[in-house]
């Protein structure tokens, strides 16, 4: 991620832009005060949802292949095998309790390099409105003080 979000301000500039431009990733979210709850609820929806995302793609690409799209088959398949842990490990779900998600958002900080917004998605296959709800606002209560200078 690092490179391309270097490539990408790169051009940002190149292109005649004032300042940096402004990076926003997409992240699954689930906090809750307890991690390993956390994961335990959380990690089967995001399989599912992965596995959903796997299935609608895999109807249009039925072996196919576009030069609009070009690598896309990879894209779907590298899909295919992820699962939810790795997506936690590799910083792309953050899911867990208040602590581990700071620390996770911190990695991610230092493996991809700044960025200025993160686009939670918190309602990934089906989760329950309460369950989102309760998670929305420990995540508001207790790790976005870390970031936004208790703002």
């Amino acid at each position: 991620m690092r490179p391309l979000l270097a490539a990408y301000r790169e051009a940002w500039k190149a292109a005649g832009h004032p300042g940096e431009g402004e990076v926003m990733l997409a992240f699954h979210m689930f906090c809750d005060v307890d991690g390993e709850r956390a994961r335990a609820f959380a990690c089967p929806l995001i399989d599912a949802y992965l596995h959903s995302l796997v299935e609608a793609a895999s109807d249009w690409l039925d072996g196919r292949t576009s030069k609009d799209y070009p690598g896309y088959e990879k894209v779907i398949e590298k899909l295919r095998q992820s699962r939810a842990a790795d997506q936690i490990i590799s910083g792309a779900a953050w899911v867990g309790s208040p602590c581990e998600i700071v620390d996770q958002i911190r990695r991610t900080q230092e493996a991809f390099g700044e960025y200025e917004h993160a686009s939670l998605q918190v309602n990934f296959n089906m989760v329950p409105l309460q369950a989102a709800l309760a998670s929305m606002r420990l995540f508001a209560e207790r790790v976005m003080p870390h970031f936004t200078g208790g703002r």
